[in-house]
């Protein structure tokens, strides 16, 4: 980048992380509506609607205060209450938000022009000086967040009213896109956060929050575009997922995030319920432990891999809605190489034959579930059946959601059922975190042991720092293809499936604008039908 002042279009080709819409879903937008008889539904103009325009959509996650203290006491993700610079659409491109043109001055220094004519939800205009004050306040709110787009408060610079300069503490090109995350959102500076103000320019603004539960929405009159649909929209936290199905069944929701797989086919074909599918960034794989015998030897590694029937796990567990797996990135994400990667099986004559040469001495490995995570126990009983059968013994292992991060990351097992995803256009920061030495899975026993998880070494923390540094897709996915090439080859993970999550709803409601990102669903066009 040096020498030469990019323009906004080719900025974008070179921060852009994401692809269109991935095989198994259908519709253009990679969404698929299923109506009570089973077939694909879309806006009926001729449709009526109905007198009542207060819809509820049950979360997974509080949307009110605890961590979101910083913006008020109101989450960033799935509400439109605050916006961020960078926008992503559909196809996981970085697109406009509250700027309008973005260039690199330098090799660390970006310029954002801003949109003009943006109103808060307190009537002041949006100004550069805000943007300011929203930045400085989320990197002094989590120590972390520097590190997470190389930004330090002071290298934030006010041009003018509409113009704001970031200095990154290094070169990095996929700055843009990694702020496209609904984290990096604006709001007014003189909102009083602590008390629980929240002064947005989204779509909707706060009408009450009630700590712990439930966030309601109504619609920005002078919002700069059309005025969302909703006359009220809460967000109501209901943890357990079967409550959230149950919730959706009785009436008392109008949309429920995440229901139980095991009861997607009964709310597709329910009189009064249907479901929304999309496939998203995550992928769920098995991260295989290189540093910890017995798994520290590749060829039984490769073994665990040709024991495998991905397309079973999809069919069996998820129900059908899903992605069989060859790699660790979902093919969402457009670096990925899913259909370049080696397919292992399933060949169980093949892992057998494999666990023979191999040094395995029938040590008992360990199998590290979530508890939280609903399908992962029923995975992980698969496949200690299939590594069974391979003639290798295993135990699952679980823990609950809170403290399963650290037994990971502590390398107490040898197979763990992990899940990533990237929560904006730029995902440099999963393939970083996941194979780095220096990446946040592997970082503890990188330093204290010299070892790690499932970092490969090396020559792969360097091709992933040369992708971090690409400025253009090419040659980022030509040193990301590489890193995935090797960990796959190498028995490093154990793919299996690219998730869909689904959205259950009511079957008089119309108008989600879903999205590969689901906490970036859209609610401006939602409604009620009669």
């Amino acid at each position: 980048m040096v020498g030469e002042e990019l323009t906004r279009r080719r900025v974008l080709t070179a921060v852009t992380v994401g692809a269109g819409a991935l095989a198994g879903c259908s519709g253009t937008d990679g969404s698929n509506t299923t109506d009570v008889s089973g077939t694909a539904t879309g806006t009926d103009a001729s449709t009526t609607l109905a007198d009542d325009q207060d819809l509820t959509v049950a979360v997974e996650r509080d949307p009110t205060r605890g961590k979101w203290d910083v913006y008020g006491g109101i989450t960033p993700y799935y509400t439109q209450v605050l916006e961020p610079l960078v926008g992503v659409n559909q196809e996981m491109e970085t697109t406009p938000a509250l700027a309008t043109n973005w260039e690199a001055l330098d090799e660390q220094t970006w310029r954002f022009d801003l949109r003009e004519g943006v109103t808060f939800h307190n009537g002041a205009a949006l100004t550069a000086d805000a943007v300011a004050a929203s930045f400085e306040s989320i990197l002094n709110y989590w120590s972390w967040a520097s590190g997470w787009i190389r930004l330090q408060p002071e290298g934030i610079t006010v041009v003018d009213d509409h113009t704001i300069e970031f200095e990154n503490t290094e070169p990095f090109p996929a700055f843009p896109g990694t702020i496209s995350h609904n984290y990096w959102a604006v709001w007014h500076p003189d909102a009083d956060t602590d008390a629980g103000e929240v002064v947005g320019t989204g779509p909707f603004r706060v009408e009450s929050i009630t700590e712990g539960r439930r966030a309601t929405l109504v619609p920005f009159e002078d919002y700069r575009g059309e005025t969302a649909r909703p006359s009220s929209l809460t967000f109501r936290f209901i943890e357990d997922p079967n409550t959230r199905s149950l919730a959706l069944q009785k009436g008392e929701v109008d949309v429920a995030y995440k229901p139980p797989r095991s009861t997607a086919s009964e709310l597709s074909s329910g009189e009064a319920t249907a479901i929304e599918t999309q496939l998203s960034t995550e992928a769920k794989l098995g991260a295989v432990n290189l540093y910890k015998s017995p798994t520290d030897d590749e060829t039984l590694r490769r073994a665990l891999n040709y024991a495998v029937d991905q397309a079973s796990i999809v069919e069996n567990v998820l129900g059908g809605i899903g992605k069989p797996a060859r790699g660790p990135f979902s093919s969402a994400i457009p670096w990925a190489v899913h259909d370049e990667l080696p397919e292992y099986g399933p060949d169980r004559e093949k892992a057998t034959q494999l666990v023979s040469e191999s040094a395995y001495d029938g040590e008992e490995l360990t199998i590290l579930v979530n508890s939280s995570k609903t399908d992962d126990k029923t995975t992980a009983e698969i496949l200690q059946q299939w590594f069974a059968e391979i003639g290798v013994e295993s135990t699952i292992r679980q823990v609950e959601g809170a403290s399963f991060y650290d037994t990971f990351t502590a390398g107490e097992a040898h197979v763990s059922l992990v899940d990533f995803g990237s929560n904006s256009a730029a995902a440099d920061y999963v393939i970083r975190a996941m194979f780095h030495s220096q990446g946040s899975d592997n970082r503890k026993l990188y330093e204290s042991e010299g070892t790690g998880i499932y970092n490969p070494g090396p020559e792969v923390d360097d091709l992933i720092e040369k992708g971090y540094a690409a400025t253009d897709l090419e040659t980022k996915t030509e040193h990301y293809g590489e890193v995935q090439r090797r960990v796959v080859e190498t028995g490093a993970v154990v793919p299996l499936f690219y998730s869909e999550y689904v959205l259950g709803k009511r079957a008089s409601v119309q108008g989600l604008g879903t999205h590969p990102i689901d906490k970036m669903v859209s609610w401006t066009d939602f409604r009620r039908t009669t």
